[in-house]
């Protein structure tokens, strides 16, 4: 196979310049979003940057089938392996917090390479057959993942009693109904699934997130979530537990602005 990242990466910067050029309101999207994560306007190359890697995640995305466990390995590099074994040791499961940070479909495949078996969540879109092309795409190596929606949270229940993994992509609110809390320099939703997961079950949260390296490796990072104290409210508990994802999110976001490739406005408009 010819190494992907000779021909990709030079025509995915161009197909992401391309995005950038034709579709304004992403463009406009983006620009909000990192002023939020920069604390400042962001430069044109800055925002094309986040275009570039998305065109490179979409490249990932459809080269996965062609892929096999040894070589993905040999792509990532994995740091805090150990936070899953001892948080597998309590058996309740283990919930994976992650972000649209690098190529999230991509190296979420790691952890079935690595014998963890994983189920996360797809959110639903249309056209229909779209939805299930990307699908199956994003299972190829072995991650579970389930359309959104009731069924899935019953899924996700049984998969934490099995002691398994659960993967979430956590830094976009999708369903709009999660609560209000800070996020960088200002308030807007943050989806509380892992939270409510983690409280229901006793599955401890860890933040898992991957970032994209020169020639085509990836560093995947996997950290304990820093203690948090229980007040036995479940509502206020539910919140300190998603503002405590919200801040180490934040840490990675922020170390790799370029790499957050969200095209919706993350918060509201001023």
């Amino acid at each position: 196979m010819v190494p992907r990242e000779r021909y990709s990466e030079p025509a995915c910067r161009l197909v992401g310049a391309g995005w950038y050029l034709g579709q304004p309101a992403a463009r406009a999207a983006v620009h909000d979003n990192l002023r939020h994560v920069l604390g400042r306007d962001p430069t044109r190359r800055e925002v094309v940057g986040v275009f570039q890697h998305g065109a490179l995640n979409y490249w990932d995305t459809f080269a996965l089938p062609h892929f096999t466990h040894q070589r993905l390995t040999q792509l990532v590099d994995v740091h805090g392996r150990e936070h899953i074994d001892r948080a597998r040791e309590e058996g309740h499961g283990v919930i994976c917090a992650g972000a649209h940070l690098g190529s999230v479909a991509f190296v979420a495949q790691v952890l079935p390479a690595l014998g963890y078996p994983v189920t996360g969540v797809i959110e639903q879109f249309e056209p229909r057959e779209v939805f299930e092309f990307f699908s199956k795409q994003r299972q190829a190596l072995g991650t579970r993942l389930l359309p959104a929606g009731t069924g899935a949270v019953r899924e996700l229940l049984l998969t934490l009693r099995r002691n398994e993994l659960v993967g979430l992509v956590t830094d976009r609110d999708v369903s709009g109904t999660g609560p209000t809390i800070r996020f960088f320099d200002a308030p807007t939703r943050f989806p509380d699934g892992a939270a409510w997961l983690s409280l229901r079950t006793g599955a401890p949260i860890l933040i898992a997130v991957a970032v994209r390296k020169a020639g085509g490796r990836f560093d995947a990072r996997i950290e304990a979530l820093p203690p948090v104290e229980r007040s036995g409210d479940t509502r206020a508990d539910v919140l300190r537990l998603t503002q405590a994802v919200a801040e180490r999110l934040e840490y990675y976001v922020a170390s790799h602005p370029e790499q957050w490739t969200v095209f919706q406005r993350r918060w509201p408009e001023a």
